[in-house]
């Protein structure tokens, strides 16, 4: 996955701001294309694919804590959103880059805004974890869905998976969230924001490790569902 990057590039609080001048010419009687619309268009675009993507898969491994199964048909379903999720990052990817340089161009004081380097962190591990949780995880997870989810798992692996999916839902709101909240902008340091991005992974892991230990207890006491010793 190439993907993540964009979306601290280019979902910053100024894509709305009038930064450019450079625009594209239409057919009369249309007006002038900016590239700034043409590029905040192709980064929502891409936030829709992602974003939503993402939710969705979460949704579904919620779920499959609580219910203990799933059906056999929701496997194509994590692979089909999870292509749908690859676009959104490279759209996210071409346009963050693209307003990047639109921004050295323009208005290059914007690129000093503490919020915008906080947003490459967060999307360069964002990045690093999508590529391990479509490289190991959901191959693992995905096996047999009509038994627990990671069932059979050592609980270190568990611990490593979950840990993983809570990583990639907190960093994609909080890119979104750096993204949409302009009061942010020169307004909060680098450090502050990057510990409230740790602190919730740290938050959001515990509480899937926690319902994944519930659900995991509740598989033990089933003779029918108990991993061979």
């Amino acid at each position: 996955m190439i993907f993540g990057g964009l979306l601290a590039l280019s979902s910053s609080g100024h894509l709305l701001a009038d930064t450019l001048a450079l625009s594209v010419p239409l057919p009369a009687p249309l007006p002038q294309l900016k590239v700034l619309t043409f590029l905040v268009g192709m980064h929502l675009l891409g936030m829709c694919f992602g974003l939503g993507g993402a939710t969705m898969l979460d949704l579904w491994i919620l779920r499959w804590i609580r219910r203990g199964s799933l059906p056999a048909e929701i496997g194509r379903t994590f692979h089909f959103i999870s292509d749908a999720v690859t676009l959104g990052l490279c759209l996210l990817w071409l346009s963050g880059l693209c307003l990047l340089a639109l921004y050295a161009l323009e208005s290059p004081e914007k690129l000093d805004n503490p919020k915008l380097w906080a947003k490459v962190i967060v999307v360069i591990v964002l990045t690093i974890n999508g590529t391990i949780i479509h490289a190991f995880v959901l191959p693992e997870a995905l096996r047999d869905l009509s038994r627990p989810l990671l069932f059979g798992v050592s609980r270190r692996r568990a611990t490593f998976f979950l840990a993983s999916g809570a990583v990639s839902g907190v960093s994609w709101y909080t890119a979104f969230a750096f993204g949409i909240f302009r009061e942010l902008n020169n307004s909060v340091p680098f450090t502050l924001l990057v510990i409230l991005w740790l602190t919730l992974i740290v938050a959001a892991s515990l509480v899937a490790i926690l319902l994944w230990l519930n659900s995991a207890a509740g598989v033990r006491t089933s003779p029918s569902l108990s991993p061979p010793l």
